[in-house]
């Protein structure tokens, strides 16, 4: 198992940000047919670095900036969920107009909406390892998770984290043994699992992660390392922007 790498967001991805704040008011991003008002935009982002993107667009107003410079006055709601099933309901039920989730709950979603409202991804939000970490010392693989254990993630089978897990048990164990770990799972909000994780003395003794609370709980020699989604997959984009249309 490689050493997790430190993540350090580089310049480029805040260069990166302005494009994305201008393409978010020309419509390369925005037109969803469920806008509640001409002017409006609706947008819902979660918790980590892996939002780093959206924080900078919303905290330099660059919709409002670069709408002003065309002549439009563009008022921006910026709503905070936690975990890709939420995510997807405000997508669904038209509460939100784009939205940033993992690749798992897109998938889902992609799936759901084919024909209808047609929820894409529009643009990646980056590249970064998920590292899965545990407070139990006698858990060195997923193989040695028991009953005992319980593995936090942001939303139980639909998170990209909850993807992961599947893959890496059906790479194990084979296909047919995909959801095998499962039962271990439970949602929780990435701040509230890293703290109890760091914390311990809770059931809770897994946390499928993202930066920067996975470097938190590493920072914790009660901490460990058990899965990093690099060696699972390789380099991959895990989280996107997605709207419908």
């Amino acid at each position: 198992m490689s050493k997790p790498a430190p993540f350090l967001p580089c310049f480029s991805r805040l260069a990166a940000a302005i494009g994305l704040g201008a393409a978010l008011l020309t419509g390369t991003l925005i037109a969803p047919a469920s806008a509640q008002a001409e002017g409006e935009i609706r947008i819902a982002e979660q918790f980590g670095i892996v939002y780093l993107l959206l924080n900078v667009v919303r905290d330099q107003q660059l919709i409002e900036k670069h709408g002003k410079e065309d002549g439009l006055e563009i008022k921006v709601d910026w709503t905070q969920l936690s975990g890709g099933s939420a995510v997807n309901d405000a997508l669904l039920s038209g509460s939100v107009d784009v939205a940033g989730a993992g690749v798992g709950p897109l998938l889902t979603i992609w799936d759901r909406t084919k024909d209808r409202q047609n929820v894409k991804a529009v643009a990646s939000l980056g590249n970064f390892p998920y590292f899965l970490v545990s407070n139990n010392p006698n858990v060195k693989t997923i193989a040695d998770f028991t009953d005992k254990d319980r593995i936090a993630v942001p939303a139980v089978s639909v998170s990209v984290q909850s993807r992961y897990l599947q893959f890496a048990a059906a790479k194990l164990w084979g296909d047919k043994e995909y959801a095998r770990l499962d039962k271990y799972t439970l949602s929780l909000p990435h701040p509230d699992a890293a703290a109890s994780l760091i914390a311990g003395g809770t059931e809770l003794t897994g946390h499928f992660s993202n930066p920067p609370y996975q470097d938190q709980e590493l920072k914790n020699p009660n901490v460990h390392l058990v899965l990093n989604t690099y060696d699972l997959l390789g380099p991959n984009s895990p989280t996107v922007l997605n709207r419908p249309g």
